[in-house]
């Protein structure tokens, strides 16, 4: 079994809780900027999918979970917090910057579950805060999908490591819990399929070693159950999800290709990304490096190790065979890699105490200070690159945009009859998606009975040309009133 004792796995200390406290600290020196920030029309789009659906139709796609509807996860986001709020960006970046925060001490217990070591659990959990590379993460709201899905997936995967600890199959109760929690990863994003090849490879190492394979079955099919149960769950997933003619892997920006090309090539610009290094070849280094992380995890007899040498390799699988992505996309694969780095830390101070001939409390303060040292240069490398790259300006100045288009049309005090139809006319083209006055204009004000249009991007016959209401010209930070309604005196 990967060992934690029971108290480990069921007694948290004030000394661990200390250790989550410094590290929400760590994340909000860097989160806190995130709540200046806007909206990006890629938001705006997704806000208006699930507006135009309705909340019946939403909630209905979060339980037909194998249905085309796009990641209907983003619903219990996006809904709630625009019936409140409206288009006022602060609350959604709290609420992103929040569940960003609610992962943190699920790393950091998961970490102390499969690894027994606060210290090798601390240096996971700080990796897993804040990434320049993912820093989209914290800043861009249209990334909700990806801050939801490894919620789910990291909270799915302790509840279940921590249930399997007691040394218990799951009941009935805690495998739909376990269930319930993977669909919703599922609804998130696409790239949550792995958990259930994940759980299984935890399983296997777990298991005893046993010389006769029916003995073998006997003993350990039930351990199994839960694995097999979302496997089937993902194969209707997917099937489902490639059927129909929404179907994502239509776009061609999702169309896979399977081939070691492919393979290859993606997961050398995700080794990039994750060092800081995108124009070198250090990813395809880092692939050779593959088979290195095996050999010393089997031969260390590490259960924690072979998990993650397993985990690197597989959770980028979703994402492997489809046209490049990077940066945040790769908030699941991380958590592998910094625990393979955690755990070669521990074992370098480890051998360091060995070579010095330390013994007792002093092997105790060379671990505690060697990985003190350790965490501060990390933390002081990362700032480094976000420094470097100067990616939270970036990502700020980017969302302006759609703040300025908004209060473009509030600007005009016009509150629209039921059933109008609205003509949009851009004075200059200063967006990507032709669509994206229509997703505005919608939601400011919030009535699905109005026809809106946009100039240049729906042809319009005689007839709906005649029954345009109102004609509004726009730029990103003015709007202007052409035609109205003239008034009914009568």
């Amino acid at each position: 079994m990967i060992k934690t004792s029971r108290v480990r796995r069921h007694n948290l200390t004030a000394l661990d809780a200390a250790c989550v406290g410094l590290l929400l600290a760590y994340f909000l020196h860097f989160a806190l900027l995130a709540l200046g920030a806007g909206f990006r029309e890629d938001e705006m789009m997704n806000l208006y999918r699930y507006w135009f659906a309705g909340a019946s139709k939403s909630i209905e796609a979060n339980l037909c979970f194998w249905s085309t509807f796009y990641r209907p996860a983003g619903t219990l986001y996006y809904l709630p917090l625009y019936h409140f709020f409206s288009l006022n960006p602060l609350p959604y970046r709290i609420v992103q910057v929040s569940i960003l925060a609610a992962t943190i001490p699920i790393f950091f217990y998961l970490a102390r579950l499969l690894s027994g070591s606060r210290a090798v659990a601390f240096l996971i959990t700080l990796a897993m805060c804040y990434h320049g590379q993912m820093a989209s993460l914290v800043f861009v709201g249209s990334f909700i999908y990806d801050v939801l899905c490894g919620f789910f997936y990291f909270v799915a995967l302790t509840y279940y490591v921590y249930t399997r600890e007691t040394g218990l199959a799951l009941r009935p109760a805690q495998l739909a819990i376990f269930l319930a929690l993977y669909v919703c990863a599922l609804n998130s994003k696409e790239m949550a399929v792995s958990l259930p090849l994940i759980v299984f490879i935890y399983e296997a190492l777990k298991c005893p070693r046993l010389r006769d394979r029916s003995d073998f079955v006997r003993q350990n099919w039930r351990a199994a159950i839960p694995a097999f149960v979302a496997a089937l769950v993902t194969c209707i997933y997917i099937y489902g999800k490639l059927s129909g003619p929404h179907s994502l892997a239509n776009l061609e920006a999702y169309h896979p290709v399977y081939s070691w090309h492919r393979f290859t090539l993606t997961n050398a610009h995700f080794m990039n990304d994750l060092f800081y290094d995108s124009a070198s070849r250090i990813g395809r280094w880092v692939l050779f490096g593959w088979p290195v992380v095996f050999f010393y995890a089997f031969r260390r007899r590490d259960r924690l190790l072979q998990l993650m040498a397993f985990w690197v390799v597989i959770t980028p699988l979703p994402l492997a065979f489809i046209p490049s992505r990077g940066g945040p996309m790769l908030y699941i694969v991380l958590f592998g890699w910094a625990t393979i780095f955690a755990r070669l830390v521990s074992d370098l101070i480890a051998l360091a105490g060995k070579v010095t001939a330390l013994s007792g409390p002093r092997t105790a303060t060379l671990s505690t200070f060697a990985t003190g040292a350790v965490a501060v240069a990390f933390a002081v490398f990362t700032n480094w690159q976000n420094q470097r790259f100067d990616t939270t300006r970036a990502l700020l100045n980017s969302e302006e945009k759609s703040l300025h288009v908004i209060q473009a049309f509030r600007s005009l005090a016009l509150h629209p009859e039921p059933g109008s139809r609205i003509l949009l006319r851009p004075e200059k083209r200063f967006y990507q998606n032709g669509y994206y006055p229509l997703f505005v204009a919608s939601l400011v004000w919030n009535d699905h009975s109005l026809r809106i249009y946009v100039e240049g991007e729906q042809r319009l016959d005689e007839r709906e040309i005649a029954e345009i209401s109102y004609v509004i010209s726009f730029t990103e930070f003015q709007a202007k009133l052409v035609r109205a309604p003239k008034p009914d005196h009568a």
